[in-house]
């Protein structure tokens, strides 16, 4: 669950059983409050009933003409009900549904209690009158209502106390949820700034601008950053020197297998002299190609030295440089330019490397009497293009060439397995991508390297 849900759960919670006990409490409030008004009511209906006795010597008469009846019984809601009654429950006047008292209490003060009529719930209030000529002689009022006012009356009340708990509750679940959001932008801004990230920048990020909460995670990553980098560097300090110590040996040996070359004229050791200066020639191409590849780490690409360079230079050279090669397999190797000026902001010698090991792949892997066409255009920005008529590389095959020392099976050609390797590194560093596809015959391959932005 997102930090955002958790706070917002966290707060809903208690804001949740607060507003069952508040609603509970507001109820209880709400009919307390509406039972008062109503009973008070009652009770001044009754007393209005009483102001209509008349007391004489022959008993006790109700003056309650239709006009009168008719005030005391309108309500736009509820019925109401009365009933004058002697003490021995013999009723004098009003209605005869109403439930007689179910006490006779000598006390002047009204009492109530709730019953039913007729299927309706209803509330009675009842008043003791005494005839204040004989003090022994007393009738009772009653007067009931339906409970259909207090109710409604309970429900405003209640409405107008939990509603705008409601509303609170609600605006401030959005105010937390969109504030909560707003807080956690610089977390966003550190993802962002994460998941942009080359792979090989491992550069610290910046944190000048995060909550203090977050600067501890943000350090964390930072130590993390600087201990791989170092790592990085240390493997990367590791394979050149080791190509570097590598080279001086190398060298001297083939020295000795030329040296003993001459001086020895028996065939057996001549083949077998080949066959060592043959496996020390791939030797040292492996070291070329170590050299290159530790040079093209993109975790540098920020420390090498860059310069508007002209494509066009750089891969005509690298053509003539493998034009006697490409003339011993009796290869048709042809270069074209782009119409203009191809200029890249790159270093040059990165540069050479990556369409060096393109042309020499593409020419080691195309069979005799085959073409290689070097060429480059500005369509869709700047495109160094080598296609060939050679076996091509499946699709299947085609993320995995990429990888370190991985070679497809099933060629005669001998190779490092880096030189694509190489070329994937040092296009990362020019902000460049490597395509593959078919070339334009359906058998061979084209490579294409595309410098989206021209620089």
């Amino acid at each position: 669950m997102s930090i955002r849900k958790q706070l917002l759960v966290w707060l809903l919670l208690p804001l949740s059983i607060l507003l069952i006990f508040s609603s509970v409490f507001a109820y209880f409030l709400a009919d307390t409050v509406s039972n008062y008004c109503h009973d008070r009511a009652l009770v001044r209906s009754a007393m209005a009933v009483a102001a209509r006795l008349e007391w004489e010597e022959s008993g006790v008469t109700v003056d309650m003409p239709p006009a009168a009846q008719a005030i005391l019984r309108y309500s736009d809601e509820d019925r109401i009900y009365y009933q004058v009654l002697r003490e021995d429950e013999t009723r004098i006047s009003g209605d005869a549904v109403i439930p007689g008292p179910l006490l006779r209490p000598h006390s002047k003060e009204p009492t109530f209690r709730d019953t039913d009529l007729d299927g309706m719930p209803i509330r009675i209030a009842r008043i003791r009158c005494v005839n204040p000529n004989r003090p022994t002689e007393a009738v009772h009022v009653q007067v009931a209502e339906t409970l259909i006012g207090r109710d409604k009356i309970t429900n405003l009340l209640l409405a107008s106390i939990i509603v705008p708990q409601i509303c609170l509750i609600a605006l401030s679940s959005v105010a937390v949820w969109f504030g909560i959001g707003k807080g956690l932008t610089p977390l966003k801004t550190i993802e962002k700034s994460v998941t942009q990230r080359n792979p090989h920048d491992l550069s610290p990020l910046c944190f000048s601008s995060v909550p203090i909460e977050v600067q501890p995670l943000v350090e964390s990553i930072n130590d993390l950053l600087e201990r791989l980098r170092r790592e990085v560097e240390s493997q990367q300090r590791f394979v050149a020197n080791a190509a570097h110590q590598l080279r001086t040996p190398l060298a001297g040996l083939r020295t000795y297998v030329d040296v003993t070359s001459r001086i020895s004229t028996d065939p057996a050791v001549a083949s077998l002299l080949e066959k060592i200066n043959y496996g020390v020639d791939r030797m040292a191409h492996l070291v070329d190609r170590l050299l290159t590849l530790a040079k093209a780490d993109p975790a540098d690409q920020h420390v090498i030295g860059k310069s508007h360079v002209d494509l066009n230079s750089i891969a005509s050279d690298a053509t003539m440089y493998f034009a006697q090669t490409a003339l011993s397999k009796n290869i048709e190797l042809s270069f074209r330019p782009a119409s203009g000026a191809a200029l890249v902001l790159g270093n040059k010698e990165s540069l050479e490397d990556m369409t060096s090991n393109l042309i020499e792949n593409a020419v080691l892997y195309t069979p005799i009497g085959g073409s290689v066409c070097v060429q480059v255009n500005n369509d869709a920005g700047i495109n160094f293009v080598v296609e060939d008529n050679g076996p091509g590389i499946p699709p299947e095959e085609r993320d995995r060439v990429f990888e370190r020392f991985y070679r497809i099976l099933g060629t005669s050609v001998s190779g490092s397995g880096l030189g694509l390797s190489i070329v994937k590194e040092i296009a990362a560093i020019h902000g460049a991508k490597v395509y593959l596809a078919n070339s334009s015959n359906g058998t061979g391959t084209l490579v294409r390297v595309n410098f989206s932005h021209r620089n």
